[in-house]
């Protein structure tokens, strides 16, 4: 297999790396350079693994680490399903970044930016291992260095809201995290095994012979619950419009676009590889993961639509596009994991674009607030594109990514006999919500007249906010980020079919 065997192992090691070397280099610039550096390393190797996969006549493979075997050491696993993740996950990490970089210099100070950027290093070598890896603790400890990082990048700020932001951040994802070592502890305590497939098999066999049905049950709920919590489902949301909303762009580009989505990668796994689909069913989980998907669709859309600033919008949006991917694997059909995963990469792409051009927008309009951007699609003409694509796409429009995910839900849901009648209507409620809230937004960036923003950021209202100290046009990382950003979603709202075969596939071998 030569160095594609090593994919995995080198894309979780190459950005723990630079976030050890960075607190050594203390610079701002060379600590942004590097970063970037190592996520094209990261995109190019994870890319190269995706085009091995789509024709090798292999469908997976297991990558032991050291020199223990199974089931007694440690292994990462890649599928075609694990390589488009990382693929996604690793360039999404990189446009974000990219396109923030205006945001991040006002929002962080020079002598701390170094810091930002270890901890950014730290959240993509974290995600790449919830993607890639085999073993239960080993997830459990990436899943707490993820934590650690995401909370670093909200409170990075440092302004009174992150701080509080943080603090509620904090105390939720300790709670989500507590309840995944428990999981763990007992399922460990029951099986002896903490590598995926060796659990499987145990825990097969217990239920097979009627034993330990009841902790068994315990221990998928906890799962459940923590990476509920993890991944802003609601109604365990309350620390994310917060958090996303106070972050700076940024951080609100990555924690929306990516972090949420690896917990939601990780129960995927677990659900497969650990309990098997036939066993979740007997124990009865589907049924509280497509009502929890589906009351957090309608839950998120409708607090979206009393939002006043446009970062709080986003990020209530958020909570309902979780309950898409929630409700897709609720639905347990090939059609609907198929669909949540692909939701997953198309929210990742959307979301992120979004946040980095609600960023312009704001610097724009000077102004956070919603009622005070009109005409700031106008002024930054790229960031008022690509909101308006963004929005577009979350709202279920034809040729854009998110229509994809929502058709092929409904698609997933005509055969599933219990829940059609109750998916279409949910499915239908919920994208006129995402049009409600995400319309006028688009109505207010082009109304009005564009010099009644001074070049101050100065409104009727006068400086309004942090961002209105002055307006400069986005750099041209910037609009790098948004115009590949823009193609990337279009793409996948048109040439669809090749990913979903590869999803469909990497789903086939997921177990």
């Amino acid at each position: 297999m030569g160095l594609a065997y090593h994919v995995p192992l080198i894309v979780i090691f190459l950005p723990m790396l630079a976030a050890i070397a960075l607190p050594l280099i203390r610079r701002a610039y060379p600590a942004r350079l590097i970063t970037l550096s190592v996520q094209i390393l990261t995109i190019s190797a994870s890319l190269g693994l995706t085009l091995f996969l789509w024709n090798a006549p292999i469908s997976y493979f297991t990558y032991e680490m050291g020199y223990f075997p199974s089931p007694w050491g440690n292994e990462l696993r890649a599928g075609i399903l694990e390589a488009l993740l990382a693929t996604t996950f690793s360039a999404v990490l990189m446009f974000s970044i990219l396109g923030t970089r205006q945001d991040i210099e006002r929002d962080i100070g020079n002598d701390k930016q170094y810091l930002y950027y270890c901890m950014i290093n730290l959240l993509a070598a974290s995600l790449m291992a919830l993607v890639f890896t085999n073993d239960l603790f080993n997830a459990y400890v990436f899943i707490e260095i993820n934590t650690i990082a995401a909370c670093a990048i909200v409170v990075s700020k440092e302004t009174g809201e992150t701080l509080k932001a943080t603090i509620k951040y904090l105390f939720l994802s300790v709670m989500g995290s507590g309840l995944f070592l428990l999981s763990v502890a007992i399922l460990y305590s029951i099986t002896g095994h903490l590598l995926m497939e060796p659990a499987g098999a145990a825990i097969t066999e217990l239920v097979a012979a009627g034993e330990y049905q009841f902790p068994l049950t315990i221990t998928i709920l906890l799962f459940i619950v923590s990476m509920a919590v993890k991944s802003a489902l609601f109604p365990f949301h309350t620390w994310l419009p917060d958090a996303h909303g106070s972050a700076t762009t940024a951080s609100s580009a990555i924690l929306s676009g990516l972090v949420l989505k690896g917990y939601v990668v990780m129960l995927l796994k677990i659900l497969h590889r650990v309990y098997g689909l036939e066993i979740t069913d007997v124990l009865g989980v589907f049924p509280v993961l497509f009502v929890l998907g589906i009351t957090g669709m309608i839950a998120g859309s409708v607090m979206a639509c009393f939002q006043t600033k446009l970062k709080r919008l986003i990020a209530y949006s958020s909570v309902g596009q979780i309950g898409y991917i929630f409700m897709g694997m609720g639905l347990n059909t090939l059609g609907g994991f198929t669909a949540a995963s692909f939701h997953i990469i198309a929210h990742s792409i959307t979301k992120s674009m979004l946040f980095i051009a609600a960023g312009l927008l704001i610097n724009a309009a000077g102004s956070y607030t919603i009622s005070d951007m009109a005409g700031a699609g106008r002024k930054s003409k790229l960031a008022g594109i690509a909101f308006t694509v963004g929005a577009l796409s979350m709202a279920g429009i034809p040729l854009f990514a998110g229509f994809v995910s929502k058709f092929y839900l409904a698609g997933a849901a005509v055969y599933g006999e219990r829940t059609i009648w109750l998916t279409m209507p949910v499915l239908a409620v919920s994208t006129f919500l995402n049009g409600l809230y995400y319309f006028p937004v688009i109505v207010k960036l082009y109304s009005g007249k564009k010099e009644s923003l001074t070049e101050d950021g100065e409104g009727e209202g006068g400086l309004l906010t942090p961002a209105a100290d002055s307006f400069r046009k986005p750099a041209l990382a910037s609009a790098i980020a948004l115009v590949c950003l823009i193609l990337a979603n279009v793409a996948l709202g048109i040439f669809f079919a090749p990913i979903l075969q590869a999803l469909e596939t990497g789903f086939l071998w997921l177990g």
